[in-house]
């Protein structure tokens, strides 16, 4: 048996290709999460459509509709019309109009005709689709590479590359839909469990399972971090060198905003202050502080860059997007302009994309805190007391040392 690495890529016995599939989680594919094979032309450019779980093409048999576990390939049929490369994405399935607890991509494992195994295991949470496979033609040889491209927005990030529409829908949407709405009016409020009835189980992340990411504080006993950092926690603490750990609790989450606000019990030593006016901030530069990839190096760190488009992924007007580069860790990070305000809040990245990554607006930060009875009437920042009157912009060693501070690294086990 042959075992590949992320990265790597080993040579196939033929043009007929068995792939084996399976999931470790509780989501199964067909169930929770689909798999697709998209045909792709020199550039990376969707040739031709996608095959899904549910349906067949003469190149492509699954090995059981209602079940499936395994895919058969004729890659002869396929590259002999202008195919150079066949990709397997994995992902999360939408159905719309129903609100079940988030399921994600945890880990997949591929066996390629018998021989070849590969598994693919995130390392980033909230993961929804995934680049695991590549299938190509080099030199009349037909081989396979194990990839793990992620993204945490779904099918949606990886339209734009492959300029195709990829459908996320679950293939049974509208009959889980009515179900659920038959449940949620059952008498006592007691959903009624019925076989086959194609409703998803919550996700249930495994006991004892950590991550860690980013707060700020955000006055004395407040801070901000993402509403994703602190799903499914069941015990969350904070860190910062040369302070001593603390526990917090969750006051109050939006997980539409993607936002939470966290409370400790003992005054914080310094904090930082949202922006409460700007003007056009396209181009502007900023400034992020986080804790990355707390497993390499636990230490806070600086990146740098500036604010590239105004809303989000399809123009959602929460989100701002960002160039500074983040990693896993990052979410709950400041944006910092130059004056030391807050404008925004790491809270995504496209894997597929170099540095085009996304942050909550401090619009809406600030009403999250106003929800709590927590907005700041008038700009203050402790942090920052001891900055220059003049200059009024900072360099970014100085925004570094007089913000520190108010960076704390969120511990969280489930």
């Amino acid at each position: 048996m042959t075992n590949l690495v992320l990265g790597a890529n080993t040579v196939l016995d033929g043009p007929q290709c068995r792939i084996a599939f399976t999931t470790s989680s509780l989501a199964q594919f067909g169930q929770q999460l689909g798999l697709l094979c998209l045909p792709l032309d020199e550039r990376r450019k969707a040739i031709y459509s996608p095959v899904y779980l549910y349906s067949t093409t003469p190149w492509a048999t699954l090995d059981n509709v209602q079940a499936p576990t395994a895919w058969q390939l004729d890659l002869t049929t396929l590259f002999d019309k202008g195919v150079y490369h066949l990709q397997m994405i994995a992902y999360v399935y939408d159905i719309p109009g129903v609100n079940l607890e988030a399921i994600e991509l945890d880990d997949i494992s591929l066996t390629i005709n018998h021989s070849i195994h590969y598994t693919f295991k995130s390392t980033e949470r909230h993961v929804k689709a995934v680049i695991v496979l590549e299938l190509y033609q080099r030199g009349g040889v037909y081989k396979c590479r194990a990839l793990g491209e992620t993204s945490t927005l779904g099918l949606e990030a990886i339209e734009q590359h492959v300029e195709t529409s990829l459908n996320a829908k679950h293939p049974h949407a509208e009959a889980i839909r009515q179900q659920v709405e038959a449940d949620q009016q059952a008498p006592n409020g007691i959903a009624a469990h019925r076989p086959n009835s194609g409703n998803r189980p919550p996700r249930q992340v495994p006991a004892g399972e950590q991550w860690t990411a980013t707060a700020f504080a955000i006055d004395d006993y407040h801070l901000l971090t993402s509403h994703h950092v602190i799903e499914s926690a069941s015990l969350l603490g904070i860190r910062q060198q040369g302070q001593a750990d603390r526990e917090v609790q969750v006051v109050i989450s939006d997980v539409g905003g993607d936002m939470a606000i966290l409370k400790v019990s003992e005054p914080l030593p310094s904090y930082l202050t949202l922006a409460h006016s700007t003007g056009d901030l396209l181009g502007e530069t900023i400034t992020t502080l986080g804790f990355p990839l707390s497993g390499l190096n636990h230490q806070l760190q600086v990146t740098q860059g500036c604010i590239s488009g105004l809303t989000g992924y399809n123009n959602d007007i929460r989100y701002m997007q960002f160039t500074a580069p983040i990693q896993p860790g990052s979410s709950g990070s400041p944006l910092l302009l130059p004056t030391g305000e807050v404008v925004g809040m790491v809270a995504a990245s496209l894997s597929q994309a170099q540095n085009l990554n996304y942050a909550v607006k401090f619009q809406l930060l600030s009403a999250l805190l106003a929800s709590a009875g927590l907005a700041v009437t008038q700009p203050h920042n402790q942090a920052m007391q001891n900055k220059p009157t003049k200059p009024s912009l900072l360099t970014t060693p100085e925004l570094s040392r007089l913000s520190r501070g108010a960076l704390w690294m969120v511990g969280a086990q489930a």
